[in-house]
């Protein structure tokens, strides 16, 4: 009878959300194809977050990477850190920007090569999610600078690796992915739900694994996973807040898949919690446009 097959359905529902959750760790976890952090980001991750440090150890270990240490040279020469002089070697950059911001910059250059295939150039589809991500870590380092200054380069990772997932799934299943592309394009979708439909599971889990994989930070972790699920957005996550107002500051601007023009920010519930008037914004949406427009060439 109908009733007899009922108490199965509970643990059919959880048999099939186990199989999901295992499906997305083999994907992450055990894939050997899921990008590792380089090795020299991985020991500059590691001798940041060792107080013990001193920069002449950064240094070395960055020198090694040519195409990383120019890569910090020149973002630390952009409006974006404002630095007073020009910084002309790898030893001033680290002083002046401090550890904290290296750490940054190390994640955004592991991160690039992901995109590009380690130094090929940026498909289309790459394109508009890099240039997405790094508007995202832009805004979210612009919003947590007033009210969280301390959470600022925290919060400019969340922005740049919040839809890495979404590379991880173009990179593991490339034409599942095109799929999604095209419903969430054609159809106005989402793309959290349309990657739930067709996958069983969605780019925020996978990013959330990937920072676990990368060894970043819990916090970051939580928000990466977390950055689709309205609920989470609660007074005691502020990175959480800051990812969500940063990355919807985007969709109003159109940057990456979405384009929302209307959108009122001062609405947003991440935007209030944070304590932001309408008022306070506007300058903010005029600043974000224009650092992207001076800086985003040097990310690309």
């Amino acid at each position: 009878s109908a009733s007899a097959t009922r108490p199965d359905e509970p643990a059919a529902a959880a048999g099939a959300e186990a199989a999901d959750t295992s499906r997305l760790r083999d994907l992450v976890v055990t894939t050997r194809d899921l990008p590792a952090m380089p090795h020299v980001a991985s020991k500059v991750l590691e001798l940041s977050a060792d107080p013990q440090t001193c920069a002449p150890q950064l240094q070395q270990v960055i020198a090694d990477d040519q195409a990383m240490a120019a890569r910090i040279l020149k973002i630390a020469n952009s409006a974006m850190y404002a630095c007073s002089r020009r910084v002309r070697t790898l030893s001033e950059a680290i002083v002046m920007l401090g550890f904290n911001s290296i750490r940054s910059l190390v994640v955004t250059s592991a991160a690039r090569n992901l995109y590009a295939g380690n130094g090929a150039r940026l498909g289309l589809k790459e394109r508009l999610l890099w240039e997405h991500s790094i508007a995202c870590a832009f805004a979210g380092r612009m919003l947590a600078l007033p009210r969280w200054p301390l959470l600022a380069e925290e919060a400019f990772l969340a922005g740049l690796m919040h839809d890495i997932g979404k590379l991880v799934l173009n990179l593991q299943v490339p034409q599942r992915f095109d799929e999604i592309v095209t419903l969430v394009y054609n159809e106005h979708r989402g793309f959290h739900e349309t990657e739930r439909e067709v996958l069983g599971f969605d780019h925020a889990q996978v990013g959330a694994l990937l920072v676990e994989k990368w060894k970043l930070s819990p916090m970051l972790e939580e928000s990466i996973g977390l950055h689709h699920d309205p609920s989470a957005q609660t007074a005691d996550r502020p990175l959480l807040l800051c990812l969500d107002a940063a990355n919807q500051l985007c969709h109003r601007l159109g940057l990456g898949f979405k384009e929302c023009p209307d959108l009122a920010l001062g609405a947003l519930p991440s935007v209030r919690l944070l304590g932001f008037t309408a008022a306070e914004l506007d300058p903010l949406v005029g600043q974000l446009q224009a650092s992207l427009e001076t800086e985003m060439e040097i990310f690309m």
